[in-house]
């Protein structure tokens, strides 16, 4: 206790002498005559204001009022020692808080700044600028209070900034990092960087002779208190040289500082717990969307994504490529689309230039997205080997609206002598034609007054089905939020399209494409012949970044073939498994159902359950009441299926599926959808460690939800309390 005693008195006057050799800059006493204001942001405040940790009485700070913007600039002094050293509260590390920034001005240019200090926004902490290389030099301290950051229709607020002793001193006062740099020599595939989902929020560069190999500095979460994964940044190619890996916003203490290393493995576990044995996830990373989606000259099926390289969270929007011979069976590549001056790479499509109407070659891929930055345009890339590289248009953008604020998603298709593009547009789908992929003119608009506006559109997609020898036209356009049972979810409606106009069918809208609550934003392959080929995202935007995975996060549904049939009152989409589903069916196993009897149970799915299988059977209740299906496993976790054939509805509770208190969003209220009446019911479950898909009577319906259990489920009930049940054609595949 006594030594402790004396190392506390010796840490305090360590301190003390620190600060007494400390030459005071500012101290916001005698307030602001040293000061040049502009706009109506910055002030004096003084101890009856609600912050703590200031000296004195006084200090500088701006207005919460995201209206009142502007700067305060000290005058001017002479750098004398190695550090700069500032009392800071306020800004923390955010998106919408990017608009507050102190920095230090050396010969009228911002050489050090910092948007974000602080754990506690309401408790000043010490900020140090490391200013050693600027010694002799004159300076000037400045603080910027600027618009709130907006991105697409969301305004982020943007808080406050206060600043308080302004002094240059020997020392280091701060453990907090504005810039924290490290030097690496390239001797491993990798360089990774320690990560977690709940990290603080950092920018990202990458440096090899002065240039940043990611293009522009990427969002990451470094991490703070435990390691979630490691961010992998190939470097391979720069093997032998020295390598810069910058890191705003890291504090001493936090994991990632100290812990950057080379290797020539990922080192994530790639086998984590809810990775899909037979959905596409990325190996690393973050999707949503599926874009630019196409079936090769080479014969190759290429999913393009939304993805984040540098991170498990909605961000840094490249388009990632996956490749694949069978559709299920997919080998992740290098992004093939980054983020450039003109935004983030969003949703779009891919088509094959067959007759060389762009100029960029025969064959060529040409990649038609929208550039996410100040606003929302349309550009186009193009790729000569087979869609695996991407050159961008030199003329980008292609399409833009600047009265437009929602204006994206392009799905470009060739209908007849003209390339057609669907666009969403606020809340219709705005059709434009091109003869060549470059030049685009508005053709029409759809959407006033049907279907579903309960949230924006998005990811319009336009197709065309023969149906009885007659062609009919289908348009999906997907809403979020204003999913009937919350968060996301995608529409079609059925038509006429004459190359210019869309007119949907007199039809009872809102049809939705996939009435569970996890398949959104899907869209179908290009340059398919003879048949209609869908993925979706498998999640919903309600829930989706907190869902419980680690290295990576989302995956797409199973492939699905569509078509048009007929419900027996009206026309309606078909979506059933594609063919290539079957072929990832490793082994049969057929169980005899029972003819006539209230229950019916698989008390073990498969001998060696890795949680990726079918389940196929033929209900027929013989009278209106309720069946359940229910998934199981040994911890008393269960997704219980209900067909109320009396009120025609068919539910999902997942309260009890394990993993649920991730978001209070996702099973606070079983998911109810409307069903169709018929005298059986013949099921195709798909269950894949995190979803279940049921497909229900070749195309009538498809219901997709994901589920977390802690263990798979294993054990598979049907039953009834209310009517008797025959159970036949019971059979159960393992996929792989």
């Amino acid at each position: 206790m006594k030594f402790n005693k004396i190392l506390a008195f010796a840490a305090a006057f360590t301190a003390l002498a620190a600060c007494s050799s400390n030459q005071i800059i500012e101290d916001f006493e005698s307030g602001l005559e040293k000061w040049t204001i502009e706009g109506d942001s910055f002030e004096i405040s003084n101890a009856s204001e609600e912050l703590s940790g200031f000296e004195g009485f006084s200090y500088l700070r701006s207005s919460s009022d995201d209206s009142k913007v502007g700067s305060a600039v000290s005058q001017p002094f002479q750098i004398k020692s190695d550090y700069i050293n500032l009392l800071v509260a306020g800004p923390k590390s955010s998106m919408g808080r990017s608009a507050l920034s102190v920095s230090l001005v050396v010969d009228g240019e911002d050489v050090l700044a910092s948007g974000s200090i602080g754990k506690d926004e309401k408790t000043f902490e010490w900020l140090s600028f490391d200013a050693a290389m600027y010694k002799g030099k004159t300076a000037q301290i400045k603080l910027t209070a600027g618009e709130p950051m907006r991105f697409g229709t969301r305004t982020f607020p943007r808080g406050f900034i206060a600043v308080d002793q302004i002094q240059q001193g020997k020392q280091r006062l701060s453990s907090f990092y504005p810039e924290y740099k490290v030097s690496v020599k390239v001797d491993k595939k990798y360089i990774l960087i320690p990560a977690a989902n709940n990290g603080s929020n950092s920018r990202l560069s990458v440096m090899v002779d002065d240039q940043n190999i990611l293009g522009i500095a990427q969002s990451a979460k470094p991490a703070t208190d435990r390691i979630d994964y490691y961010i992998p940044v190939n470097v391979e190619k720069y093997s032998g040289k020295t390598v810069d890996v910058i890191l705003t916003n890291i504090y001493e203490e936090d994991m990632v500082f100290g812990a950057i290393k080379t290797s020539d493995e990922m080192m994530n576990e790639y086998n984590e717990q809810y990775r899909p044995l037979v959905h596409y996830s990325p190996e690393f990373g973050w999707t949503n969307d599926p874009n630019g989606m196409v079936f090769t000259p080479q014969g190759e099926w290429h999913l393009s994504l939304q993805y984040n390289p540098y991170g498990t969270s909605h961000g840094n929007m490249h388009w990632g490529l996956a490749t694949s011979k069978d559709l299920i069976h997919w080998t992740d590549t290098p992004a093939i689309i980054a983020p450039d001056e003109l935004g983030s790479i969003f949703s779009g499509s891919a088509v094959v230039d067959h007759d060389n109407t762009a100029g960029f070659g025969k064959d060529a891929i040409v990649a038609i997205y929208t550039s996410a930055g100040q606003g929302q345009r349309q550009s186009i890339a193009y790729s000569t080997d087979g869609g695996y590289t991407f050159t961008k248009y030199d003329k980008n953008p292609v399409l833009a609206d600047p009265e437009q604020r929602d204006f994206r998603d392009p799905k470009v298709n060739r209908i007849g002598d003209q390339w057609v593009m669907a666009l969403a547009v606020g809340q219709v789908v705005r059709f434009y034609g091109s003869p060549d992929l470059k030049n685009w003119s508005l053709l029409s608009d759809f959407g006033t007054g049907m279907g579903s506006h309960a949230g924006v559109w998005e990811c319009p997609d336009l197709m065309c089905f023969d149906y009885n020898g007659q062609k009919k036209w289908v348009l999906f356009v997907s809403i979020n939020p204003g999913g009937p049972n919350g968060g996301s979810i995608t529409q079609y409606f059925i038509g006429d399209f004459d190359g210019k106009r869309f007119k949907a069918d007199p039809l009872p809208y809102p049809l939705w494409v996939d009435e569970g609550v996890d398949n959104y934003a899907g869209v179908t392959f290009n340059n398919t012949t003879g048949r209609t080929v869908f993925m979706g995202w498998m999640s919903n935007w309600s829930y989706t970044g907190q869902t419980p995975t680690l290295a990576f996060r989302n995956s797409m549904t199973l492939p699905r073939d569509l078509s048009l049939k007929s419900n027996g009152k009206h026309l309606i989409l078909s979506s059933v498994p594609s063919p290539e589903v079957y072929a990832a069916r490793a082994a049969e196993r057929a169980i005899e159902g029972v003819s006539s009897s209230q229950s019916f149970s698989i008390p073990s799915i498969l001998e060696n359950n890795k949680g990726a299988y079918e389940i196929d059977a033929t209900i027929t209740p013989d009278a209106k009441g309720e069946f359940t299906l229910t998934l199981s496993n040994s911890k008393g976790e269960n997704a219980v299926f209900c067909f109320d054939t009396k009120s025609q509805k068919l539910s999902l509770d997942r309260s009890k599926s394990g993993n649920v208190d991730f978001s209070a969003s996702f099973a606070q209220k079983p998911v109810v959808v409307s069903l169709n009446p018929r005298n059986e019911y013949k099921i195709q479950m798909f269950v894949d460690r995190l979803s279940t898909e049921l497909f229900i009577n070749d195309g009538d319906m498809v219901f997709t939800n994901c589920v977390f259990p802690s263990e798979v489920f294993n054990k598979f009930d049907i039953a009834s309390s209310n009517c008797k049940i025959s159970v036949k054609d019971v059979k159960v595949y393992e996929l792989k």
